[in-house]
C-alpha cells in the first residue's frame, strides 16, 4: 500500500513568504507600515463608536435597526407594528439581521461592529483606488487617511443606518469595474456586477449608477475590442449580459418580495414618491423638516420651528398619509408622486427663477455639510466644502489625464446629485460619495504639493541645489 505523501509545509511557507514579498515589491515597506497604522487608527475610531453609540441616531436608525431585528426574530420585513416597511431600502437591514443570526441574537454592537469591519475595508479600498488612479503611494495613503478619520464615517459606525455598507460596496464598486476592464475574461464583469446590485440593494438610487456603468461597459468593450462584425458584437454582448444579470441578481429576489406583499412591481422600495413630494416644495425650499412642520401646521394648526425638538417627536407618518389622500385611489406613495410631479410643473411654470434658486440651494446643502456635530458646526462645513472643492480638482486632473476613468469616477457623483437635485436632497446623500470624491481630493492635493515642490526646488540657485 503507497503512503499518502505528506504536505511540503516548506513550500507553503515559500509560497507565502514569495507573496509578502511580491507586496513588499509592489507597494514598498514604509507605504505598507504607514497603511497599517492609518487602518489601526481608523479601527480604533470606529470601535469607540461600537462601543459608545450615538445616544439620540434619529428615526432613519431606529427604523434600520427595527427591520433588522424583525428580519431575525420574525422572519418577516417590519412585522406587524412598522408603519410602510417599503419606504426603507432593505439592504442594510439584512447584513444586520445575517450577523445576528451568525452569532444568535439580536445585539445592537454586533450590527455596529459590523460596520466597523466594512469600515475598515473601505479604507482600504480608498488606498487601493487611489493608487490605480494616480499611480502615487502619497496620494493612496492620503486617500487612506481622510476615509479613516473622516467625521461622518465614524459618526454613521454609532448607529445602525444604510450608508456604512455602501460607503465600502460603492468605491469597491468602481474600483472592481476599473480591473475588470483589464481583465481578458468576461466572468471578470461579475464582480463589479455584483457589488453594484448590492449598493443599489442599500441605497435604491444607485440603480441608475448601475444602469449608466453599463453603458460605460458597451462603450468600452466596443471601442477596445480588436475583432470585427460578428465577433466583436458577442464580444460586447456576453459581457454587458454577465455584467446585468450581476446587478440584477441581488435585486430580483427582493423584487418578487415586494411584488407578492405589495400586489404589484415595486424594484426595491416606494420611498420616491414622498422624496419627490418633499424636494419639489418650494414654499418649503424642498427640505424636509420645513415641509414636515408646514404639514404639522395645515393639519394641527400649531407652528413648530423646523429645528425643534418637539417637531421631532412628531410621528411624520400620519402627515404624509393626510397629504396622500388628496388622490384616495392611488397608493400613498403613487399619491405623493403624483403631488411632487405637480408641484414641479406648478412652480417651474410660475417662478423658473425661484425654483432653479431652489435647486442650486438644495444642491449646496446636500455637499456643504456632513452628518454629525463635527460637520455641522461652521469650522467643519467649511473643512467638507474644501474637501469637495479638492474632489473636483481631483476630478478635473483625472479627466486630463485619464478621460476614461474619469468618467466611471464621475458617475456615481453626478447622477447622485442630479437625483438629489430633482427630488430630496439631504446632507446624508453626499455621505457614499464621499468614498470617492476623498481619494479624488487627495490625489489633487498630492498632485499640488509635487508641483510647489517642483517650483520651489527648480527656483533654487544652483550652488543651493548642488549643496
Amino acid at each position: 500500500m503507497l503512503a499518502t505523501p505528506k504536505p511540503d509545509s516548506t513550500s507553503n511557507q515559500t509560497a507565502e513568504g514569495s507573496r509578502l514579498t511580491r507586496l513588499v515589491e509592489s507597494h514598498g515597506k514604509k507605504t505598507l507600515i504607514a497603511l497599517v497604522i492609518i487602518v489601526a487608527l481608523g479601527f480604533g475610531l470606529r470601535m469607540d463608536k461600537v462601543i459608545n453609540p450615538l445616544g439620540d441616531p434619529g428615526d432613519d436608525a431606529f427604523a434600520y435597526r427595527a427591520l433588522a431585528e424583525s428580519l431575525y426574530e420574525e422572519g418577516s420585513y417590519g412585522g406587524r407594528d412598522f408603519n410602510t416597511p417599503s419606504d426603507w431600502s432593505p439592504g442594510a437591514p439584512l447584513i444586520y439581521s445575517a450577523a445576528y443570526y451568525a452569532t444568535g441574537g439580536v445585539r445592537d454592537g454586533v450590527g455596529r461592529g459590523v460596520e466597523a469591519l466594512l469600515g475598515i475595508a473601505a479604507i482600504i479600498v480608498a488606498y487601493l483606488l487611489s493608487l490605480r488612479l494616480s499611480r502615487r503611494r502619497s496620494a493612496a495613503l492620503l486617500a487612506a487617511a481622510f476615509v479613516a478619520v473622516y467625521p461622518p464615517f465614524i459618526h454613521s459606525t454609532g448607529a445602525l443606518m444604510s450608508e456604512p455598507p455602501a460607503i465600502f460596496t460603492l468605491p469597491a464598486a468602481v474600483l472592481a469595474f476599473l480591473w475588470a476592464d483589464s481583465r481578458g475574461s468576461p466572468w471578470a464583469w461579475l464582480v463589479p456586477g455584483l457589488l453594484f446590485g448590492l449598493t443599489t440593494l442599500i441605497r435604491p438610487e444607485y440603480l441608475a449608477v448601475a444602469l449608466l456603468f453599463g453603458v460605460l461597459l458597451l462603450f468600452r468593450v466596443w471601442r477596445d475590442s480588436s475583432q470585427h462584425g460578428r465577433d466583436k458584437t458577442k464580444r460586447v454582448v456576453v459581457r454587458a449580459l454577465v455584467f446585468g444579470l450581476a446587478v440584477f441578481l441581488p435585486i430580483i429576489p427582493w423584487t418578487v418580495h415586494n411584488y407578492i406583499s405589495l400586489e404589484r412591481f415595486v424594484p426595491i422600495t416606494t420611498g420616491g414618491g414622498k422624496a419627490t413630494f418633499v424636494g419639489t416644495n418650494l414654499p418649503a425650499d424642498g427640505e424636509y423638516q420645513q415641509v414636515k412642520a408646514d404639514l404639522f401646521e395645515q393639519y394641527t394648526g400649531k407652528a413648530l420651528d423646523p429645528d425643534s425638538k418637539e417637531l421631532g417627536d412628531v410621528d411624520p407618518v400620519p402627515l404624509f398619509d393626510r397629504a396622500a389622500e388628496k388622490y384616495p385611489e392611488l397608493s400613498r406613495d403613487a399619491a405623493l408622486g403624483r403631488i411632487g410631479k405637480e408641484n414641479f410643473r406648478k412652480y417651474l411654470k410660475d417662478d423658473p427663477a425661484g425654483y432653479l434658486g431652489m435647486t442650486i440651494r438644495k444642491t449646496g446643502r446636500m455637499w456643504g455639510t456632513g452628518i454629525g456635530e463635527a460637520m455641522s458646526s461652521p469650522v467643519g462645513a467649511l473643512v467638507q466644502k474644501g474637501l469637495v472643492f479638492a474632489g473636483l480638482a481631483g476630478l478635473f486632473i483625472l479627466a486630463w489625464r485619464r478621460r476614461w476613468e474619469a468618467i466611471a469616477m464621475g458617475i456615481p457623483v453626478l447622477t447622485v446629485t442630479a437625483v438629489g437635485a430633482l427630488t430630496l436632497a439631504p446632507p446624508r446623500r453626499n455621505e457614499i460619495l464621499m468614498t470617492l470624491m476623498l481619494p479624488l481630493a487627495a490625489i489633487a492635493l498630492t498632485e499640488a504639493a509635487a508641483w510647489i515642490a517642483g517650483r520651489v526646488n527648480s527656483d533654487r540657485p544652483a550652488t543651493e541645489k548642488t549643496a
